[in-house]
């Protein structure tokens, strides 16, 4: 699961550049309906590469999380504001737009302040926790981590 992908941009969109994706159909949003005991609050995964997104969607179903999934940024709000999501989980390095640059246009968007986001990335830890600082993201971890995944999630749900 290499993040080596990188972004034609050069700087990040705008907070009406979000919401003009976001009118876009999500017809690639996919619910999964979580085990019985569940957890209620779904976790929004986003990350270009299926087998990522697949990996991070089972671990977190195995855990009892619901889990909306997309292969890109676009519809993110719409997902998140559909299902009700309090935790999302973004893939740092993405063709579309970078998981930090979208973590500021939540940031940005009042009708998404209750959210908790982790970046996600291959990339090192330190890496990781220098880019945590400047996106003002609640968590971050590594693709060689993701078990450490459900115990992250929990604590940023229970916020």
């Amino acid at each position: 699961m290499s993040d080596r992908n990188t972004t034609s941009q050069t700087k990040p969109p705008t907070a009406g550049a979000l919401e003009d994706a976001d009118t876009a159909p999500s017809a690639s949003a996919s619910s999964v309906i979580p085990p019985s005991g569940a957890m209620t609050a779904p976790v929004l995964v986003i990350d270009d590469s299926e087998l990522a997104r697949e990996e991070v969607s089972r671990i977190l179903r195995d855990a009892g999380w619901q889990v909306v999934a997309l292969p890109s940024p676009i519809g993110a709000t719409q997902a998140i504001v559909r299902h009700q999501a309090r935790v999302v989980i973004v893939d740092v390095f993405m063709p579309t737009l970078r998981g930090d640059w979208l973590l500021t246009l939540f940031r940005k968007n009042p009708r998404l302040g209750h959210l908790s986001v982790i970046l996600m990335s291959g990339h090192s830890e330190q890496e990781l926790e220098r880019l945590q600082m400047e996106a003002q993201a609640d968590a971050v971890i590594s693709k060689r981590n993701l078990h450490r995944l459900p115990v992250i999630v929990r604590r940023l749900a229970q916020r």
